[in-house]
């Protein structure tokens, strides 16, 4: 067999009580490593999946070598019902085919897309280097192209004012948005996560393009007075529903918030939790491909 090989093997209609057993038997015979392939529903796209309770699992099991007789002779010593599958795999550096495909690009205007371990190409103007680990946000998604559209336009259009402004991003990943902002011009720059990796990641993007004035503090969005010129979130719509009232509070009266992240199958439903009621007046509502963004704008009397 090839280094670059594995075996995984799914076990199915394995019973709940006998997931531990099996576990062990797994490692016992070799095994490198054991997963679940959880059922749940997450039926509103919140970041909350809610785990359904079954009477059987199926399991991948990870073996370096073929596994023997005697891995699947004790599966069926402890259940004869256990049925399994076998696949012989390629192991592969994820990371490393990842970044293959990954090249700058034109993200808005005359702001490039850069990977971190590559070189401009010559008619870069403004390239934003990015190295996204774990973190969201290379600018290939179309709710990013989105909001950064929104920044570009809302930059172009406030030219004069900009620079006396401060931004929040909330859920700013790999900060690409926050870096698109703070180099179009404006004053003050914040991004928050709360995914502590991203942070890290966001830092060292920051850093990396040498804009380390842009704060990406521990806060979360409950945390933070503001307020703020503008708010950004490019986040799915129903955490975007959730966090709907402190999105709101940080903004300032005559502020402009930027939202994507909106399917388009939902984008009634979230017009309606999130904008009816309120102050917010749309200023421009976009499509792309599946997806929905807003830029609205706050009354001054609110």
């Amino acid at each position: 067999m090839s280094e670059n090989k594995y075996f995984r093997v799914r076990l199915s209609q394995v019973p709940a009580d006998l997931e531990d057993v099996i576990t062990t038997h797994s490692f016992s015979c070799g095994a490198s490593g054991v997963t679940e392939a959880l059922v749940f529903t997450q039926p509103d796209l919140t970041y909350d999946p809610t785990l359904v309770n079954v009477a059987t699992h199926d399991l991948d099991v990870f073996f370096p070598t073929n596994p023997d007789a005697d891995f699947f002779k004790g599966l069926t010593e402890y259940n004869a019902l256990i049925r399994w599958q076998i696949f012989e795999e390629e192991n592969k550096d994820w990371l490393e085919e990842w970044k293959k495909g990954f090249v700058p690009f034109r993200l808005i205007g005359d702001f490039w897309v850069v990977p971190s371990w590559l070189t401009p190409p010559p008619e870069c103007k403004h390239a934003i280097y990015i190295d996204p680990g774990m973190a969201f946000g290379t600018g290939t998604h179309a709710t990013t192209q989105m909001m950064a559209f929104f920044i570009n336009k809302l930059a172009e259009k406030h030219k004069a004012n900009l620079a006396d402004w401060a931004l929040l991003d909330v859920g700013t990943g790999t900060a690409i948005l926050a870096m698109l902002a703070q180099m179009s011009g404006m004053g003050l720059v914040a991004g928050i996560e709360i995914d502590p990796e991203a942070r890290r990641v966001a830092r060292d993007n920051v850093k990396l393009n040498n804009l380390t004035q842009i704060d990406i503090p521990e806060t979360q969005l409950d945390e933070i007075r503001g307020p703020y010129d503008v708010v950004v979130a490019n986040i799915i719509d129903g955490v975007l529903i959730n966090i709907k009232k402190d999105l709101l509070r940080v903004l300032k009266p005559g502020g402009h918030i930027l939202l994507t992240g909106i399917l388009e199958e939902r984008d009634n439903h979230f017009f309606e939790k999130f904008f009816e009621g309120t102050n917010l007046e749309v200023v421009r509502r976009l499509e792309k491909d599946e997806w929905v963004g807003y830029w609205a704008k706050s009354t001054e009397n609110a």
